[in-house]
């Protein structure tokens, strides 16, 4: 199904959409038939991406990511296997890089890739300015749906419409320093309860340690706690309708929750990635970092001193955790296909970034780089998988520990299509007050007062509670 808004209001929408990330062209023509916030689906089949793959057409696709150190392999395999579609990938560098070279290529409207790899938080702000193909189709929908973790398949959709397919994801883990909490006689913590306590106890016994920070400069690591916690602080109902409820009593008890364990020296803001993280981080100053479950592998890379000092854990649980663990998310991708994508190409190039996510043969090569933690069920329900150990993390098997994780996601959670303002909006409202005896859920009203200004400029239909 498409979504469509008419009248002058579906043009306003349109305009304030594309400002939100710098382009110029939203698509349609002048009259309101024509005008709509949602690009009409492509039309494709399941069949028709089957027959692609079969074809003796010759076919190049352009496909732009920022990791091809580790889809090399992949991409090389799928053209041995399907030779006559070729690919023809640009690393764009990090991915800071690479938003700015798609959304630069975007407004210029020439040479625009056939494939982008994108972070699911930046989806929903190119599918609403028609940027990306919606492919949505009830074959599709059976077809590929069953292979992907349910959250990321959810992830891949806005509105009524399919923009991509999952390729990783980001569950949200703590990786514990147990040389730390051994020191001090401290276990690894199930429930935020414990967590607190055990946090209290550990800066009590040395005041340069704290049991974890929170991130001062990226909103996925606060969202993810009041994520894990089951508020709702928004609702995304199409693309144009928002409401926001930032203040509600759920989120207030789990941004409460975050003052007081900022008060408590339990939580520690800290800017990720600065001199003070580095050096905190090389000392032992946290005994838990929380964070996506690709974080592993960096510290495989980067911290080799620290083998055999690391465990995995699942984060903390509410309440006393009778009513089950919900995990929220840092990071993911997905491959979508581009609106540029000429029409004859894009049962390809849907073919090509469904293989890159759920082929077996995708799967093994990604795994054998050891930095991918695939969103395909096959993988994520696979035993063996489940079973290798680590020997970075003393021969735990954190696979089985990943797995679990994003089995609990959250998945009553929506991305906000004006994401880079609620970024940047955290960085200036929030961050300010995340500190001891700060007013952190005071700045949540601040917060949605500035993105329902925001929003309402750009011609979104918002309601905030």
């Amino acid at each position: 199904m498409s979504w469509r808004t008419k009248g002058k209001q579906a043009l306003s929408v349109c305009a304030g959409l594309a400002m939100i990330i710098g382009l110029s062209a939203c698509g349609g023509g002048g009259n309101s038939s024509s005008s709509k916030v949602a690009k009409e689906n492509s039309g494709m089949t399941m069949s028709d991406v089957n027959k692609a793959l079969k074809s003796d057409k010759k076919v190049t696709l352009n496909f732009w990511t920022w990791r091809y150190d580790i889809e090399q392999a992949n991409i090389d395999a799928f053209q041995a296997k399907y030779p006559n579609i070729k690919i023809n990938v640009t690393q764009t560098g990090a991915s800071s890089d690479h938003y700015t070279k798609f959304q630069n290529i975007l407004k210029s409207g020439k040479d625009v890739p056939d494939i982008v790899q994108l972070e699911y938080d930046y989806l929903p702000q190119f599918a609403v300015t028609n940027s990306l193909l919606n492919f949505a189709d009830k074959s599709i929908e059976s077809d590929m749906g069953k292979l992907y973790n349910d959250a990321a398949w959810k992830n891949v959709h806005v509105a009524d419409g399919l923009y991509g397919t999952p390729l990783d994801q980001g569950p949200e883990v703590m990786f514990v320093r147990h040389d730390v909490l051994d020191q001090f006689g401290l276990k690894v913590p199930t429930t935020w309860k414990e967590f607190e306590e055990e946090g209290i106890a550990l800066h009590k016994a040395d005041p340069n340690r704290y049991m974890s920070f929170i991130d001062t400069t990226d909103v996925r690591y606060m969202a993810s706690i009041i994520r894990q916690s089951g508020a709702k602080p928004w609702t995304v109902k199409g693309v144009q309708d928002v409401t926001l409820d930032m203040t509600n009593s759920k989120v207030k008890e789990a941004v409460d929750f975050i003052q007081k364990l900022i008060d408590e020296d339990v939580l520690e803001p800290v800017a990720n990635k600065s001199d003070q993280y580095n050096r905190g981080f090389a000392q032992g100053r946290w005994g838990i970092q929380f964070d996506g479950c690709w974080k592993g592998t960096s510290f495989v890379q980067q911290q080799p001193s620290l083998k055999g000092k690391f465990e995995v854990a699942l984060p903390p649980a509410w309440g006393d955790g009778s009513t089950g663990l919900k995990t929220g998310e840092i990071g993911g991708s997905l491959l979508s296909v581009t609106s540029k994508c000429a029409k004859e190409k894009q049962a390809a190039a849907v073919a090509f970034i469904n293989w890159m996510g759920s082929d077996k043969q995708s799967i093994d090569l990604f795994q054998k780089t050891g930095s991918f933690f695939n969103a395909a069920k096959s993988f994520q329900t696979d035993k063996d998988a489940a079973n290798v150990p680590n020997d970075y993390f003393g021969g735990q098997k954190v696979n089985a520990v990943y797995f679990k994780s994003a089995d609990a996601l959250n998945a009553d959670w929506s991305v906000l299509p004006f994401n880079s303002q609620y970024a940047t909006d955290f960085k200036d409202i929030v961050v300010p007050q995340m500190k001891k005896g700060g007013d952190l859920f005071g700045s949540f009203s601040k917060w949605q007062s500035s993105l329902k200004t925001y929003a309402d400029g750009q011609g979104f239909k918002i309601t905030a509670k």
